[in-house]
């Protein structure tokens, strides 16, 4: 989550970039011939095939616009979805021409990228016009020889309800892209993998560290660098009910957290002025935001939030990422003036996890804002992420 004055870096236009055909390792279940231009991403078959397991790519396009040092792919794989059942969600694969096997794997969690397909990542250039990049230090981590993949998340990108702010799903889906990026020819990366994310991606880390004995046995996660969290989004909800400007996300939040789950009516906690905001969603990236701030009559019912309720507990659930293993480190950084995630509500992450003894650096940047905590934590990620492949112990701003 982002507040629209703090966006800029990451608002670029959509595009479909040529495809080809790439022949995939002799461990990898056959590719289909991918379509052409935006069908590489509207094309993608609603149903996945029984046989096909987690992590299976249905087909790849390289990218024109990978950094010299790199190659790149995006990518169509396998991942679960709102319902339990499998389907297909798109990402991309950054694999550095240099460097020796097996390489080391990290996986960019996206913050809020908007809400059409269109918007999805994997569907947009790298750089925008400034040549500022949208995957924070990419260039450094591709030249240190670090494999780089990330997920656009269920239903975004390609056809299916997008499952917005849904934690566990979100870090299922970062999963599966890591087993798919080891399906990409040349990247050779071992079962080692890292985590950095930003705002929904920062969310999406710490369910990764949570998930990551049960979903992934295979892997072993290094560490994690959640920067300026969504992570407790019932604190967020009540938050965004006492701040105008947001709420765009609530609305946005509760569409999200619906996917999949029948048993809630979004009619009882939107009103009918909120609901007429849902189809906004549809206008573009960003629109729900814009459009959301203009209302003037009430859009939510904050009965639906109270104890003992659907809402309540969908939401409780959906915050429930703790315990993580200790033997995760995490890198957490905040700004003390977002707007959008309260430095109060990082703060109480960071208690929580030095509570059950895991091993926490915390950065509180004076002054900065929410999208502005990711230039600073692009510079201490590269050499944070080194030592954890290393093996070095991780500093502990826990004390004790």
């Amino acid at each position: 989550m982002r507040p629209l004055n703090e966006i800029a870096w990451l608002v670029i236009m959509a595009c479909a970039l040529p495809a080809i055909t790439v022949s995939a390792q002799s461990s990898s279940p056959p590719l289909s011939s991918p379509p052409q231009g935006s069908a590489f991403w509207d094309a993608v078959p609603t149903r996945v095939p029984a046989d096909a397991k987690r992590g299976d790519l249905l087909w790849i396009q390289e990218r024109t616009d990978a950094p010299a040092t790199a190659r790149a792919w995006n990518i169509v794989y396998v991942t679960e979805g709102a319902n339990k059942g499998l389907e297909y969600a798109s990402g991309e694969v950054y694999v550095p021409r240099a460097s020796s096997a097996p390489r080391r794997l990290l996986i960019w969690a996206v913050g809020t990228p908007g809400f059409q397909d269109s918007c999805a990542p994997s569907r947009t250039p790298l750089y925008q016009q400034n040549r500022s990049s949208r995957v924070p230090a990419i260039e450094s981590l591709l030249e240190r020889g670090y494999v780089v993949a990330m997920s656009d998340y269920q239903g975004l990108g390609v056809p299916g309800g997008m499952s917005y702010l849904d934690g566990p799903l979100q870090a299922k889906a970062s999963f599966d892209a890591a087993r798919a990026a080891m399906k990409i020819p040349g990247s050779s990366v071992g079962n080692e993998v890292g985590f950095y994310g930003f705002s929904q991606g920062g969310q999406t880390a710490l369910w990764a560290a949570n998930l990551a004995a049960t979903y992934a046995p295979e892997l072993k996660v290094v560490g994690i660098a959640p920067i300026a969290p969504a992570s407790r989004h019932l604190d967020l909800s009540f938050y965004d009910l006492s701040v105008p400007r947001n709420v765009g996300y609530f609305i946005a939040r509760m569409a999200g957290l619906q996917v999949g789950h029948p048993e809630l009516r979004l009619r009882d906690i939107l009103t009918p002025a909120g609901m007429e905001m849902l189809p906004v969603m549809s206008w573009g990236c960003f629109e729900i935001f814009v459009k959301a701030r203009q209302l003037t009559e009430p859009y939510a019912r904050p009965e639906a939030l109270a104890e003992g309720t659907p809402w309540r507990a969908r939401l409780e659930a959906n915050d429930r990422f703790l315990p993580l293993p200790t033997s995760i480190p995490v890198l957490l950084i905040q700004g003390d003036a977002d707007t959008d995630v309260p430095v109060q509500l990082t703060q109480a992450v960071r208690r929580d996890l030095c509570e059950q003894k895991n091993v926490v650096e915390y950065h509180e940047l004076p002054g900065v804002g929410h999208s502005g905590a990711v230039p600073p934590a692009a510079e201490m990620l590269p050499d944070w992420f080194d030592a954890r492949f290393a093996g070095r112990a991780a500093k502990n701003d826990c004390g004790g």
